[in-house]
């Protein structure tokens, strides 16, 4: 979806640059809320159709949690998402050559799905629909913010086209959600801590020789969690994450012998896996920001936070984080007012910290190798699966319920 570049002065409405997954649910998100009117900025066409392919919306594919779902639901796209994705009815955690494992299944939990596995471009085709469909969500696309003004009631803010047509507009509330290394973060004088850990995750989509039956896996080894998450049409996402140099033999192995790596790895009771489609592969670089709020602007999705990918929380945290920002500001005739945007950050603080650590030690946990962690991990195991509550709450943690 590209629309025409024009030159009106806008004045009064939130002011989202990216617009990825992030920025996009935002904006919807805000409107939904009650905000009269939303400008989005992305510096890549925003195509329509099915498969719009921009960086944002590539190849990799989102696991949703059944909380993120609900957001999707009130906005009134779950529906459409559902068409082209898989529910996830059960979560089978173990560790290689270990005993002790535990499923989550979503009946026990009262749910109808655990969460739902959707392939980004799809997501991106439903979110950006959504997006033509509000004719009071001016998206400018492709377009790049190229300075910003702070002034006494927000910001003044010139984009321009790839044409070389330019555009400014003032706004009370700038958003910053254009990725881990977000130049509009950096322009609002919030730094960032960046952490390479040295790992990749190696993606890729695999056929299976029977249905998946909506069973996902996470199998934490020696090297790094592998995950197996089910997509439509007999197939599963993988995520393997393992040590940069572990990446390069996965990636130079032919198909047979990746496959063949695979099932060594996956264990017992996983469909047999027939075929692998195209490997791709991202550094593992976590970003956290010092700031997410500052006077008439705050910092989202990506730009505010990356996670280790284990047990798929990242986006979802984000998801929790934008819904709450457009229940405090989506229609305050002052949504950047430094109090206001205080109190978010106040209120998605615990949630933020108790994910973080969770995604940053558990990894860690399981590739300890001393006798004393591995018993303590195997009862952890046998715990959560033989005691209901304990599984319960680690559930709903998961969720984001």
């Amino acid at each position: 979806m590209t629309l025409p570049f024009d030159n009106p002065r806008v004045s009064g409405a939130p002011l989202i640059i990216g617009g990825g997954m992030a920025g996009a649910l935002l904006a919807l998100l805000l409107r939904h809320h009650g905000a009269p009117a939303v400008t989005l900025v992305e510096s890549h066409a925003l195509g329509g159709g099915e498969a719009p392919d921009t960086p944002s919306f590539d190849a990799r594919s989102t696991a949703l949690s059944a909380g993120s779902l609900a957001v999707l639901a009130e906005l009134g796209l779950l529906d459409t998402l559902l068409e082209r994705a898989a529910a996830i009815g059960t979560v089978h955690v173990s560790r290689q050559q270990r005993l002790g494992l535990t499923r989550i299944r979503a009946a026990e939990q009262g749910v109808a799905r655990l969460g739902a596995v959707v392939e980004n471009r799809w997501f991106g085709h439903v979110l950006l629909s959504a997006l033509g469909r509000d004719p009071a969500i001016r998206v400018r696309a492709p377009a790049r913010l190229s300075g910003i003004t702070r002034t006494v009631d927000g910001y003044t803010a010139t984009l321009e086209s790839d044409a070389g047509a330019s555009e400014t507009l003032h706004t009370p509330l700038l958003i910053a959600a254009d990725g881990a290394h977000s130049q509009t973060r950096e322009w609002l004088g919030i730094g960032a801590r960046h952490r390479d850990l040295g790992h990749d995750a190696v993606i890729a989509n695999l056929a299976l020789a029977t249905p998946h039956q909506g069973i996902a896996y996470e199998r934490f080894l020696d090297d790094g969690p592998l995950a197996l998450l089910p997509l439509p049409d007999q197939r599963f996402a993988l995520v393997w994450t393992g040590p940069r140099e572990q990446a390069d033999a996965w990636m130079a192995m032919d198909e047979g012998a990746f496959l063949a790596a695979l099932r060594q790895r996956v264990g017992a009771g996983v469909p047999a896996l027939t075929r692998v489609g195209e490997r791709q592969r991202y550094p593992l670089v976590l970003t956290e920001a010092c700031a997410q709020a500052v006077p008439f602007a705050a910092v989202v999705g990506n730009a505010a936070h990356t996670l280790h990918p284990v047990a798929g929380q990242g986006f979802n945290l984000t998801v929790r984080d934008l819904a709450l920002l457009a229940e405090r500001v989506g229609g305050q005739p002052d949504p950047g007012r430094l109090s206001r945007l205080q109190h978010w950050t106040a209120e998605r603080q615990r949630d933020q910290a108790l994910i973080h650590r969770a995604s940053h030690w558990l990894p860690e946990w399981f590739r300890v190798r001393q006798p004393l962690f591995a018993h303590s991990r195997q009862l952890g195991l046998l715990a959560l699966d033989l005691a209901p509550s304990l599984r319960k709450g680690f559930a709903r943690r998961a969720m984001g319920l």
